[in-house]
């Protein structure tokens, strides 16, 4: 059964084994199945913000991985979704999406960005940002 469990924090999946090994599991999760693959060059500015980090796990086995991350210096999507990493078995909208909605609502993301962009492009609405005149449905998407 596929489970979305966080990577950060006292009681993470992280912090239940070998932090050293989990965090090298991911990065080459990153690394070898990038839902983003141009992602895999990009350096970890000085000033990137972490929001939410989580893992998908299919029993023991990880699965899938990915960020929320706030850019201050890229003014036009500062939010998005970062890192993901999905094994190709797994990579379906559903896992993807589901990961990306989790990240947003684990995020508490400061309502100042009322959009995040997810793996795809798409704009998310913010769930904290109470933007006059946005309308909201069933699916975060934004068209």
């Amino acid at each position: 059964m596929l489970e979305i469990l966080h990577a950060i924090g006292p009681n993470s999946w992280v912090s239940g084994g070998d932090p050293v090994a989990r965090r090298e599991a991911m990065q080459e999760l990153f690394f070898d199945h990038p839902v983003c693959p141009e992602e895999t060059g990009e350096d970890w500015p000085e000033d990137r913000e972490l929001y939410a980090e989580m893992v998908v796990v299919d029993g023991p086995r990880l699965v899938g991985t990915a960020m929320l991350v706030v850019d201050p210096e890229r003014e036009d999507r500062p939010a998005r979704i970062w890192g993901m990493g999905v094994l190709p078995d797994y990579r379906t909208d559903f896992v993807v999406r589901t990961l990306e909605e989790a990240l947003i609502n684990a995020g508490c993301l400061d309502p100042a960005y009322a959009f995040i962009e997810a793996t795809d492009g798409m704009l998310v609405p913010n769930p904290y940002s109470d933007m006059p005149g946005l309308m909201r449905s069933d699916s975060p998407r934004a068209a």
